[in-house]
C-alpha cells in the first residue's frame, strides 16, 4: 500500500514539475527550417560574403533559395559544394530551410 501510494506522489510530482517547463519552452519552438538553416551560416553570413565568399542569404527572397536549391539538387546548376549539399533534401525540406532564411 505505501509503495502505490509513493509511485502516485512520485508521478504527481513528475507532471507538475514537467508542466511548468513544457510551458516556457513552447514559445521557444525551433522548427526544422532552422534547424537546418542554422549549419547555412557557416558559409553563408554577411562576414563570408564581405571577404570574398559565399553570398549572405539573409537578404535572398525564399523564392529565389527554393529555385536555386532545386536547381543544385537536380543539377541544373552546377556547383563546387551546394550540389553535394542539396542532393539530400527533399522539395519540404528546401521550402521549410528557405522559409526561415529567406525571412
Amino acid at each position: 500500500m505505501k509503495k502505490s501510494r509513493l509511485t502516485f506522489a512520485g508521478l504527481v510530482g513528475a507532471v507538475a514539475l514537467a508542466i511548468p517547463f513544457a510551458q516556457a519552452t513552447a514559445g521557444d519552438e525551433i522548427t526544422r527550417g532552422q534547424l537546418m538553416a542554422d549549419t547555412c551560416v557557416n558559409c553563408h553570413s554577411a562576414a563570408s560574403a564581405e571577404a570574398g565568399g559565399a553570398p549572405d542569404l539573409s537578404n535572398y527572397p525564399s523564392s529565389l533559395i527554393v529555385s536555386q536549391m532545386k536547381a543544385f539538387r537536380d543539377g541544373e546548376r552546377p556547383g563546387t559544394v551546394m550540389d553535394r549539399h542539396a542532393t539530400g533534401y527533399t522539395d519540404e525540406e528546401i521550402e521549410a530551410l528557405a522559409a526561415y532564411v529567406g525571412q
